[in-house]
C-alpha cells in the first residue's frame, strides 16, 4: 500500500466543527470517501473525505512533516 498525502492524519488529534471535544482520526476509507473520527465514550463518526478537510469541518491539530 502506498502512503498518500493524508495518511499522516491517522492517529492524530483533530477538531471537528459543532463538536465540544477533540477527536482522533482512526481510519481513512478512500474507496468510500470517508474519514472516521473517534470521540470520547468510543463514539466514531464518519465524515466525507477529503471535502471535510478542504471545507474546514475537520481541522487537524498537527502539521504535515516534509521530508
Amino acid at each position: 500500500m502506498a502512503w498518500s498525502d493524508h495518511t499522516y492524519l491517522i492517529g492524530e488529534k483533530v477538531r471537528v466543527e459543532n463538536e465540544k471535544d477533540e477527536g482522533v482520526v482512526t481510519r481513512i476509507d478512500q474507496e468510500r470517501g470517508l474519514i472516521y473520527v473517534l470521540f470520547k465514550r468510543m463514539r466514531e463518526e464518519p465524515y466525507p473525505f477529503p471535502e471535510a478537510i478542504d471545507q474546514g469541518v475537520i481541522v487537524p491539530l498537527v502539521k504535515m512533516r516534509k521530508w
